[in-house]
């Protein structure tokens, strides 16, 4: 090469910006490869969204499964070595779509995936292929799987269109993580192991929460029980104070009744008839006001005493049915909860 044109090239190349480092935060997606119906293994694929979000937006939705112009079945129509493989043909991809083009985000290296500004296919780069800026836009590079590419560029080909000797398709493709083994549908494993361990992860997962909220239950509930037993405690302290009150009270009352029985009794000594005219031994009203008061005096101590239990009665009632009730079977849970707050309102 002429010197000249050498320092030329040297100097485009230069000018040309460095693609994207990598960015794990950025969205994902995979491929599953097969030749001539054999499996060959997985591109995950990094997507430049923060360059060139609208290109991106229509790759990745051709990814997802169920989409009408998903990339899953289709086939690569076109080996070019060593320059880039073509495929992912849907005519429902292309139907007025115009993709925008970003003069930083070029077709720089090998392992980048493109799209058509059209829509339409969709290229894997096998290196460096600047000729096609023109017509399509860079959306991504391939993070894992580019030993892989690099077999299937190595196939044969048959004149005239360049298609590959042997059929090359995607059979699956759709989100994934950076390591490639999260999907939309499936796990990575598939099958039914896989459904068995995500399964298994998911029923330890609920497990685990459902013991958190029991836990949490119970805590509130203790503590609920706890603040209802100070007002209940204190109630019955203030009736056990009136009660002692009402004791004295009664107390002063039957000294009062002693001393007046001891004095009707002197006088009955003396003259034989009460201050009311009755005769001894048949007992006056005061007789019958001192009685009741020592009636009443002999029943105060007991009243205390049944409230408290009363009181501890209900709030252990309480407790069971509220337990009952919130940590019951959920088809019941309706009825427990009403039964519960009746039986204690009665309480």
């Amino acid at each position: 090469m002429h010197p000249e044109l050498e320092r030329m090239r040297q100097e485009h190349t230069l000018q040309i910006p460095a693609l994207p480092d990598l960015d794990i935060n950025r969205p994902f997606v995979f491929m599953d490869i097969a030749v001539a119906n054999k499996p060959m293994g997985r591109l995950v694929i990094e997507l430049f969204e923060d360059h060139v979000p609208q290109a991106v937006t229509h790759f990745r939705n051709r990814c997802m499964p169920g989409s009408a112009a998903g990339l899953a079945g289709t086939a690569f129509h076109k080996l070019l070595p060593r320059f880039a493989l073509y495929g992912g043909r849907n005519p429902r991809a292309s139907d007025g779509v115009r993709l925008p083009s970003n003069p930083h985000i070029r077709a720089v290296e090998g392992g980048l995936v493109a799209v058509g500004l059209d829509g339409e296919d969709v290229v894997l780069l096998l290196d460096r292929a600047l000729a096609l800026d023109s017509s399509h836009q860079v959306v991504g590079r391939v993070h894992k799987g580019r030993e892989m590419l690099d077999k299937v560029g190595d196939l044969r080909t048959l004149p005239p269109d360049d298609a590959p000797a042997q059929r090359v398709t995607i059979t699956r493709c759709g989100p994934t993580d950076r390591h490639g083994t999260h999907e939309a549908l499936e796990d990575a494993a598939g099958g039914a192991a896989g459904a068995a361990a995500r399964a298994q992860s998911a029923a330890a997962r609920l497990a685990e929460a459902s013991a958190e909220a029991r836990s949490s239950v119970l805590d509130a509930l203790s503590e609920g029980l706890k603040r209802k037993r100070k007002p209940a405690a204190a109630a019955a302290a203030d009736t056990g104070s009136d009660s002692d009150e009402e004791d004295e009270e009664d107390g002063e009352g039957g000294k009062g009744a002693k001393q007046k029985r001891e004095g009707t009794a002197e006088a009955e000594a003396a003259g034989g008839v009460g201050p009311s005219g009755s005769a001894a031994g048949t007992g006056g009203p005061g007789g019958a006001a001192a009685a009741a008061a020592a009636g009443v005096a002999a029943a105060a101590p007991a009243a205390p005493k049944d409230a408290a239990a009363k009181a501890q009665a209900a709030a252990r009632n309480v407790k069971a049915r509220m337990l009952d009730s919130m940590l019951g079977d959920l088809g019941g849970s309706d009825e427990e909860d009403s039964d519960s707050s009746g039986s204690g309102e009665q309480g």
